[in-house]
Formats: C-alpha cells, sequence, structure tokens
C-alpha cells in the first residue's frame, strides 16, 4: 500500500462524484457533502489503491497511526462514505472482502485543481441543464394534456347548451341572471413561499463565512483566501436580521467540521458560506455556495470574476446576492461596505496584516503585521482602518514579548490614534488602542469611557469585550472580568484567543482546574497556538505540576523556538527544578535570539548573576540595560531588589522606576494589581530600609494599597510568597 498522508490538497473523480481531499467534501451534481477527516482519510486510502483490498489493519495504521480505538471506529467511517456516495444498500463501490479488509471497485481519475473545478462545474451545469429539460418536457406534456381536456370541455359544453335551448324554448322565460356578478372572479389565495422569511417570525439568521479555498496556486494568498470571506462577514454582521459566526470560531468550522453540531447546538448556526479563489493577470475569480447545513444541501451558488483593481466592488456584490438569498429582496438589510476608493494595493496590505495578526506565531505576528500596516498607510493616507489596526498593535508592544521599546511603542501609537480617529472618530482599533494605554497608565475612567464606545456601536465586538475583562482584572474586579470573557466567549466560543483569556481569568481568581479546561480546549481548536501552552505552564507552575509545566513549555518551543519570552520561561522553569544543563541550554539560546546586545550578555550569564558568582556591580550595570524585566509570566524586579538591598544611595537612584508602575497618572496615589505588584512590593521593601521622612507618607499610602490588593488576591498569587 502506498505510503502517503492525507494531503491538504487533493481532487480525484469516481464516476459522477468529485472529490476535494483538502475540504472533505463530496461533491455529486448540484449537491455538496462534506465528511469528517478521518472519513475522508479512509477514503484517500480506498481511492490510492483502487481496485485493491486493503486490510482493516493497514487503514487503521494509516488513519489512526498506531492509536488504539474502538473496534467499530473504522465500521463507522466506511458506513458514513457509503451514505454519501449513495451506495449503503448496493456496495457496489465499496466492497467488505470478508476477514481481510475493503475494495473500492471503481476507476479512479486524479484531476488537477484545474481540472477539478472546471469539470465539477461543468458537471454541475449539465445537471442543472438536465433537470431543467426534463422539467420543460414535463411542462410540455402536461400542457398537452390541459389543452385536450378543455377542448372536450368546450364540445361538451355547447351540446349542453343547445340541448338546453331546445328546451327552454319549449318553457317560460326564466328570471335573469345579474351578468357583471356572474362574471367575476373568484378571489385565488395568494402564494405563500415554501420557507417563511426569516424577517417574518422576527428572528435573526445565523451565518458562518468559512474561508476560502486557496486555488491560486500562490500560498502567498492564502491571506485573500481567509481575510475576503472575514471582510464580508463583517460587513454582513452589521444588519440587524443577521447573526454572524465569529471570525475564529469559523476557522475552527473549517479546520474541523466536527465543530459543527457544537455550534449548531450553541448558536443555532443555520447557513455556511464557503468558496474558493483564484487569481491570474490580475483577474481574480470567485465561487460562492450558500449552504443550509441541516441537509448538508448547497441551495444558491455563483460565479463572480474581475478585475483585481475592482475587488471592493466585486466584494459589495458578493454581501448584497447573499443578503438577497437570506433574507429576500423586500427584506434588504441595512448595511454598507467599504470604501470603493480605496487603493487596492493598500487594501490587499491591509487584508495581509489582518492575516497575519491573527494568525502569526508568537515571534512574528508584530512584525508581519506592522510591515503590512505600514505599507497600506503609506499607500492610502486617508484608510483609517488601516491606521487603527496599526495602533492596536503598537499598543500590544508587549503583549507577551516585548517587540518595540515602550516609548518609542506609545509615541507612535498615539501618532496614529490620533490620525485614525480625525478619519473615523468610531474606529475599533483606535479605541481599544487608547483604551490599552490607559490600562497601563491606570488611567481606568478613560479606559472604560473608550471601550465603552466600541461596545455602544457592536455590543457583540469580541475584541472589545475582551479588553473590557482586562480592564477588570486591572481593576481588581475579578467578577466583573469574568463577566466579560464569559460575554466573549458565548460570541466566539471556539477562539483560542478568547479561551486563553478567560483561562487568565480563572487564574487570578484563583480557579486553576478551570483555567487548565480553557487553555487546553484552547490547544484542541488550534495545536500550534503558543499563547496558550505558555499560559498552561505557568498555570501548572502554580499548582506545583513542575514536570507537566516542563513538557508543556517544550511543546510550545517546538512549534516556534524564535520567542525570548518563551525559551527564558522554560530556562527558568529548569532552574526551578534543579536541572542547570538544561536552562543553561536554553538561556544560550535566548542570547542568540537578541544577537549582539546587553539583554543577550545578560541571559548568557544569567546562572552566574543569580548564584553571585558575578561582582553585583557588573550584574546591576547590566541588568538595568536589559528590555524584558517583567512580563506575565516572570519579573526580573525580585533581583533588581535583591542588588539593592543595604544599598540606600542606589535604593533612591531606583525608587522613582518602580513607583512609576503603581503610581496613578494625576499624582494622587497607588494602584497595585496583578500587572504591578512585583513594582510594588519592591517599592514598600525599598522604602522600609530608607531611615526618611520623605518617604514616610508615600510608604503609608503605598501600604494601604498593597492590603487592599491582597483582600482581593489570594496569597499563593503574591509575589511576595515566591
Amino acid at each position: 500500500m502506498t505510503e502517503q498522508a492525507l494531503p491538504e490538497n487533493g481532487y480525484f473523480r469516481l464516476g459522477d462524484y468529485y472529490i476535494d481531499v483538502g475540504d472533505h467534501r463530496v461533491f455529486h451534481g448540484d449537491e455538496s457533502r462534506r465528511l469528517e477527516p478521518k472519513a475522508m482519510h479512509v477514503f484517500y486510502q480506498l481511492a490510492l489503491c483502487a481496485g485493491e483490498t486493503v486490510s482493516r489493519q493497514e487503514l487503521m495504521d494509516k488513519v489512526w497511526h498506531g492509536r488504539v480505538v474502538i473496534e467499530d471506529a473504522l465500521t463507522r467511517i466506511i458506513s458514513q462514505v457509503r451514505l454519501t456516495l449513495n451506495d449503503s444498500k448496493s456496495r457496489q463501490l465499496i466492497h467488505t472482502v470478508p476477514k481481510k479488509g475493503y475494495r473500492l471497485s471503481a476507476d479512479v481519475t486524479w484531476l488537477t485543481r484545474q481540472e477539478f473545478i472546471r469539470l465539477s462545474t461543468k458537471n454541475s451545469i449539465k445537471n442543472s441543464i438536465k433537470n431543467n429539460t426534463a422539467s420543460s418536457s414535463t411542462v410540455s406534456f402536461n400542457t398537452i394534456k390541459a389543452v385536450i381536456i378543455v377542448i372536450s370541455s368546450l364540445v361538451f359544453v355547447l351540446l349542453v347548451y343547445v340541448l338546453l335551448r331546445q328546451t327552454h324554448e319549449q318553457q317560460e322565460p326564466v328570471l335573469r341572471v345579474d351578468t357583471q356578478k356572474a362574471i367575476q372572479p373568484t378571489a385565488q389565495p395568494t402564494a405563500q413561499p415554501i420557507t417563511p422569511s426569516p424577517a417574518a417570525n422576527n428572528t435573526k439568521t445565523t451565518i458562518a463565512f468559512l474561508p476560502w479555498r486557496n486555488l491560486t496556486g500562490d500560498d502567498s494568498n492564502d491571506y485573500l483566501a481567509e481575510m475576503l470571506p472575514e471582510e464580508l462577514s463583517v460587513t454582513l454582521a452589521k444588519s440587524d436580521k443577521v447573526t454572524v459566526l465569529a471570525h475564529y470560531s469559523s476557522l475552527a468550522l473549517a479546520k474541523d467540521s466536527g465543530a459543527l453540531d457544537f455550534l449548531v447546538e450553541t448558536l443555532n448556526l443555520e447557513y455556511l458560506v464557503e468558496g474558493s479563489i483564484t487569481e491570474a493577470n490580475q483577474r481574480i475569480r470567485v465561487l460562492v455556495r450558500l449552504v443550509e447545513k441541516q441537509g448538508n444541501n448547497v441551495i444558491w451558488s455563483e460565479v463572480y470574476e474581475d478585475d483585481m483593481q475592482r475587488l471592493l466592488t466585486l466584494n459589495r456584490r458578493i454581501v448584497s446576492d447573499i443578503n438577497i438569498q437570506l433574507l429576500g429582496k423586500s427584506e434588504l438589510a441595512d448595511i454598507t461596505t467599504a470604501s470603493e476608493s480605496v487603493n487596492i494595493d493598500a487594501y490587499r496590505a491591509y487584508l495581509q496584516g489582518n492575516y497575519w495578526w491573527m494568525n502569526g506565531k508568537t515571534s512574528e505576528w508584530f512584525f508581519r503585521a506592522e510591515a503590512s500596516f505600514l505599507r497600506a498607510t503609506e499607500l492610502a493616507p486617508n484608510f483609517a482602518a488601516a491606521f487603527g489596526s496599526l495602533a492596536f498593535i503598537y499598543a500590544r508592544y508587549n503583549y507577551h514579548d516585548v517587540y518595540m521599546e515602550k516609548t518609542a511603542a506609545i509615541v507612535k501609537a498615539k501618532a496614529v490614534i490620533d490620525k485614525a480617529l480625525q478619519l473615523d472618530p468610531n474606529d475599533v482599533g483606535a479605541l481599544l488602542a487608547g483604551a490599552l494605554l490607559a490600562i497601563e497608565d491606570l488611567q481606568f475612567d478613560m479606559a472604560e469611557r473608550l471601550i465603552n464606545k466600541v461596545l455602544s456601536v457592536d455590543a457583540s465586538n469580541t475584541r472589545g469585550l475582551y479588553v473590557y475583562s482586562e480592564l477588570a482584572l486591572a481593576k481588581n474586579q475579578f467578577d466583573v472580568a469574568l463577566t466579560y470573557a464569559d460575554k466573549a466567549l458565548k460570541i466566539d466560543p471556539l477562539s483560542p484567543w478568547i479561551n486563553v483569556n478567560k483561562a487568565i481569568v480563572h487564574f487570578w481568581r484563583n480557579e486553576m482546574a478551570k483555567a487548565l479546561g480553557s487553555v487546553d480546549r484552547a490547544i484542541d481548536i488550534d495545536s500550534n497556538f503558543t499563547w496558550a501552552y505558555v499560559w498552561k505552564a505557568k498555570i501548572l507552575n502554580q499548582r506545583a505540576q513542575l514536570a507537566d509545566a516542563l513538557e508543556a513549555m517544550k511543546a510550545c518551543l517546538q512549534i516556534d523556538d524564535g520567542s525570548p519570552v518563551n525559551s527564558i520561561y522554560l530556562a527558568l522553569l529548569y532552574t526551578k527544578a534543579e536541572m542547570p544543563e538544561q536552562a543553561q541550554k536554553w538561556f544560550a539560546h535566548t542570547a542568540s535570539l537578541y544577537g549582539d546586545s546587553p539583554d543577550a550578555r545578560f541571559w548568557q550569564n544569567y546562572l552566574s548573576f543569580i548564584t553571585q558568582q558575578e561582582a553585583p556591580d557588573i550584574t546591576r550595570q547590566l541588568l538595568a540595560q536589559v528590555n524584558i524585566k517583567t512580563t506575565r509570566f516572570f519579573s526580573l524586579v525580585p533581583l533588581q531588589k535583591a542588588l539593592l538591598t543595604s544599598q540606600p544611595m542606589l535604593i533612591k537612584q531606583a525608587l522613582p522606576e518602580f513607583l512609576s508602575l503603581v503610581m496613578r497618572p494625576d499624582q494622587s496615589g497607588f494602584w497595585v494589581n496583578h500587572r504591578n505588584q512585583y513594582s510594588a512590593y519592591a517599592a514598600l521593601a525599598l522604602m522600609q530600609q530608607l531611615d526618611s521622612v520623605e518617604y514616610k507618607q508615600q510608604l503609608a499610602l503605598l501600604n494601604t494599597q498593597i492590603k487592599a490588593f491582597e483582600s482581593r488576591v489570594v496569597v499563593q498569587l503574591r509575589v511576595q510568597s515566591e
């Protein structure tokens, strides 16, 4: 049997059936049916060996890779494939070979992408013509019958009339009939639609836009295949008659058909929009299908083709046609599309930026997204959404790694926030970017105003909801944080981002089992989502499961070893586990990521610094230049504090840096939360070493705020306990 894994793209023909392996779909006439991934893999293996018997064990090895599964698993899969091929009763296509396995008894023709598109489309058209012809024949036959019946009736009436007239002439005249009333036709009932409009029963239609298949032959166009339907979904979601499945849940649905049942149950999903995209000679061709999920039937499809320069016009046509199919011409949704005056190259760069923002690895997303958004703003200086998106990623300059020096990031963020809001006062990216900067600066009222402005326009904006949960965490309002995390998750239940966000909330509520459940859910959705692995490691470490935490971080680094924070955290876990050789390996790896810099020299020698093998002065000087001092996973502040102990002059020099992170912007006092607690505890300990009236009032105020923080956070989550 050929050793071959299930490909991402593969096409073959089996009689009148056309199979798209990568999309797990079987096309027959105008119908399209989806197979679950394991079923398609079994079907694919049988197709590779068409005409030959494939043993059950071979199929188990190829599809399940030796995993132990129930004995009926393969039997169930074969039944599903047979059902899809209408072969359940006859079993002429897939034969069961007793005590051996299965055989696909049919000729298989392997197709290129172009052949698949041409032949499957042609077959669909042929079936449509055939059906129309049959329908026309039926109509013609029925028409002839109707004519014969009418003629016979007329002859019969004429005979009766003659007989009656002869009879009437022999009798007295009868009463006259009011002919004006007699000829008035009886009112006929108005024809009712087969399926009532969703608007008729005052319920919203729920629809998911799946990523399109990239048939351009160029992987660099994956961003178009994913982000164009996302743009359409955002536009259609503006209607008050339609509920659109959020982006990440749509992605998860496309990757795993098993997610469909979950979404149907939780969100009452009714329709799917799927399609494919090709591009050649500066022209774009899009095939769009509307699939009714209950019967998995294609109820509408259309092919669109235009110059790439008219991509935005094409978007408008597609979303308008989908809108009509869902609601009817008499129930048009109140929607608007993006301005068609935007430079098309700028628009494509903007889509690329959003793609990297949503799909990039930990170490790369920021830089790739920034480059694309910058290009978009350069090509289209009045493109508000591009400026807003650029503002948002600048405000996330330290979300995980420190992607940009703080001062530079804040200056850039504020500049593009102002530009975006000048162009569009309601730009979501710019408003939320401003909120993130305000949260970091402890300006909670301003942050709340900005987030509420977003949610007042779109209460279902998941970014706005999970940023509000971040605000609530910063305010030590853990119940409120959970409420908003749940709201976001209800709208986009299969988003790895939002599941991790909820895990963070559970973590700070000291609900470690629930936190672990949320990160595992995120990993189930996207096994390459590195943020989930890091938070899993942090949760396991908090639960004293150090060995499991190490395994989680090793899995994370196998996916992406380019993140300094991730490699540092793994090295620190090895240090905690008293495994210095493995720790040094990852500290050295961190140094290699930084090149020739103070950060590289510091982490290369970290073990020497903490074991005091280096002079404290050297450690202090190098530590002062390090770019990353505190993250969500570790902090160098305790080391800074230790190096300053019993050094009054040095303490006075260092205190402003620590206090600046806990001081309210109006200098009215302090605020301590999970983000700045390292600095708060260090400042408190260092001020207690100073015998000075100068710090007496600040010491009392800071101590009060620390006590308030401690009243909300369990002792295990306070850094003083480390």
